[in-house]
């Protein structure tokens, strides 16, 4: 058996001021349960059905990690969400590989059409865009392999990468 199989993850980078930003809608919601606490139960049933919905939908959505399996010719790319919810974001057969290029390549100027998913740290210095076709139209899909990977993809499908 020749199978080849590597899986890689990286962690999408937060913005600096994402954990200013969720240390105030945190003292806000403290400081607005303990006012209405004062003044009526519904409010403060309200504000507390809102803050589980806020803890269930966006808590799990800041931290995200994003994780690249090869597979031979096949790359799956899923999403872990707070280390504990995953979600298949995309698998796609490398042998269809249109092209694949650093983003920050001045090819990246002329690809604007297409569907974009982003799978990458969101530096652009270090990350990949793979374009694969899809009934009709092109996904642009950015990621950001290391070496390992990258030598992996470039021997599946070597015409993608001249």
């Amino acid at each position: 058996m020749n199978d080849t199989f590597y899986e890689l993850l990286v962690k999408k980078n937060k913005p600096d001021s994402s954990a200013i930003i969720m240390s105030a809608i945190n003292i806000i919601a403290i400081v607005c349960m303990l006012v209405l606490t004062l003044y009526t139960q519904f409010a403060m049933i309200l504000v507390i059905a809102l803050g589980f919905v806020f803890y269930y939908l966006v808590y799990p959505k800041l931290s995200v990690e994003y994780e690249y399996s090869l597979l031979n010719a096949d790359l799956t790319v899923d999403a872990v969400y707070n280390k504990t919810k995953r979600k298949n974001i995309l698998t796609m057969d490398i042998k269809t590989l249109e092209t694949a290029f650093p983003t920050s390549s001045p090819k990246m100027n002329g690809q604007r059409n297409g569907k974009r998913i982003d799978c990458s740290t969101g530096d652009m210095t270090s990350s990949y865009c793979l374009i694969f076709p899809n009934s009709g139209e092109n996904i642009l899909l950015f990621i950001t392999p290391d070496t390992h990977m990258l030598d992996m993809l470039k021997r599946v499908s070597p015409r993608a990468f001249m």
